[in-house]
């Protein structure tokens, strides 16, 4: 039977997993409209810009918000309800600072940004606009931290719904209007709908974390001397690999269409390119990560109680399977989404092309997700420097490949470059995760078997749904993929109960 706190962090994980699983599934589908509204071009300059706004972000949080996590569970688990509330209050004044402080950056720089540094002065407007934005998202970042650590994870799911639908709302409601002007106020138009929604969503938050700490957290306990301290100890290091890292990614970002241009395609060709890649196929490649995603950032909160507690073998067991269900899982993933890459580009975005960069990949989709959760693993444990290093080392190699390799080989070079950094991380990621924590994994279990399982549900539902030659549509695809994913998860349940059967036997 289950412990308490077992079935508390499953619990946790399925309603966080459901609601992620919803919003990227609207996200995705909301994407390949805007994908339809603007074109690739309008895309491309969208995620080039959001990769200014994506710094400007990373300032303003400046790594509280698993600061909180950590902070709020340790304090909860060893009964210093007051010491919670004195976090709470500090991280409070922290992002009030940083949010502030990028806000103003942004905005008043939003020239510099926009024509200097991405070399489009189409971007100008929607910077300073996203400016707006950076400190409701800051204090976000301290109330989404405490919930997560306090395991109230339903709403951070009640707020994320919230904002996404507001953001497909109002931004349907603004782009319809605006998309006849041009690219410049299409991309106005996508930024007015983020805007607007996190400021409604963030008044929303605030309401659910006031009225929660005031019951939540008990009185019991002491302050612990020397707060500011170990928030700035636990938040610094992690801040200062997001600001690297950023920093970085935004330079990478912004050097991808100009690389491309300089193999000799035409500047809106190549921001066309760089925005089916990244706009149309990594939204693919992620979605399946939403599983992923909700319980592997409950790890942070349980490995942290975990090492407080001293349970080595808890650590080791809870690893070992995070890390052998992710897996099977990717492994999973990764066939169905290669299989299915061409009919899934074009009925999405229209696009042949996106399908390409889809079924390319997914070929390191396992790779992906396991760096993910090792990740979250390595911040629950303490070791976030660690992963500051290897996060900023990965960055410069991909700066270094995308200089070299995008000239010769165009935006497909691009895509052996994630593959090739991917690995690269996770390779370094997982040693270390290996030294600190006992992990047993079952490469052929939890790898081998399910590829097979994955290509024959695969092929069996291409078979039995084939359209003799016609063209796919949305429906007929969504139930051939369901058929492939059901018959993958009756396979590999059935070999997990003779695998439990035959461990069974062994120890009787």
């Amino acid at each position: 039977m289950m412990s308490v706190n077992t079935r508390r962090f499953f619990m946790s994980g399925i309603l966080l997993t459901s609601v992620s699983l919803f919003m990227r599934g609207v996200a995705v589908a909301f994407n390949s409209y805007l994908s339809r509204t603007v074109g690739a071009e309008g895309i491309g300059l969208f995620t080039l810009m959001m990769s200014v706004y994506g710094f400007a972000v990373t300032f303003a949080t400046s790594g509280i918000s698993l600061t909180v996590t950590r902070l709020v569970a340790a304090a909860v688990g060893e009964g210093l309800g007051k010491e919670a509330r004195a976090v709470l209050r500090r991280s409070v004044v922290y992002a009030l600072s940083f949010g502030g402080a990028a806000a103003l950056v942004l905005f008043f720089g939003a020239e510099f940004f926009g024509t200097d540094i991405l070399g489009d002065a189409r971007t100008v407007s929607s910077l300073r606009l996203f400016a707006i934005c950076l400190v409701p998202t800051a204090m976000s970042a301290v109330m989404s931290g405490y919930f997560i650590g306090v395991r109230r994870v339903h709403k951070n799911a009640l707020c994320s719904v919230a904002e996404q639908g507001l953001r497909i709302g109002i931004t349907i409601a603004l782009i319809t209007r605006a998309a006849p002007y041009g690219v410049e106020y299409a991309c106005l138009a996508m930024v007015g709908g983020s805007a607007l929604s996190e400021f409604i969503a963030f008044f929303f938050q605030m309401l659910l974390f006031i009225g929660d700490t005031s019951h939540i957290l008990e009185r019991g306990g002491e302050e612990v001397p020397g707060g500011w301290g170990r928030l700035f100890n636990m938040a610094v290091p992690v801040a200062l690999s997001a600001y690297i890292r950023s920093a970085l990614l935004t330079f990478e970002h912004v050097l991808i269409p100009k690389s491309l241009k300089k193999g000799g395609n035409e500047y809106s060709d190549a921001l066309a390119s760089y925005g089916i890649l990244h706009g149309m196929a990594m939204p693919v490649i992620l979605y399946p990560m939403a599983l992923l995603t909700a319980f592997s950032g409950l790890l942070v909160p349980e490995f942290a109680e975990c090492k407080a507690r001293g349970e080595i073998d808890r650590m080791s067991s809870i690893a070992s399977r995070a890390l052998g269900y992710t897996l099977a899982f990717s492994c999973g993933s990764a066939v169905l989404l290669y299989t299915f890459s061409d009919e899934i580009g074009n009925i999405l975005y229209g696009s042949g092309e996106a399908g390409v960069y889809i079924a390319i990949l997914s070929v390191v989709i396992p790779v992906m997700y396991l760096d993910h959760v090792t990740d979250s693993v390595l911040k629950g444990i303490g070791e976030q420097v660690y992963s500051m290093w290897v996060n900023i080392s990965d960055s410069l190699l991909s700066i270094i490949l995308v200089v070299l390799v995008l000239p010769r080989l165009g935006v497909v070079g691009y895509a052996y470059v994630i593959i090739g950094v991917e690995i690269y991380n996770f390779t370094l990621s997982f040693i270390r995760l290996r030294r600190r924590v006992k992990i047993k994994l079952d490469i052929v279990g939890y790898g081998v078997f399910p590829l097979c399982a994955a290509f024959a549900a695969s092929a069996g539902a291409q078979g039995a749904f084939s359209m003799n030659g016609s063209v796919t549509t949305a429906p007929w695809l969504f139930v051939k993929m369901i058929f492939a994913l059901c018959i993958f998860i009756a396979v590999f349940l059935g070999m997990e109960e003779l695998r439990a059967a035959a461990v069974k036997r062994r120890t009787a």
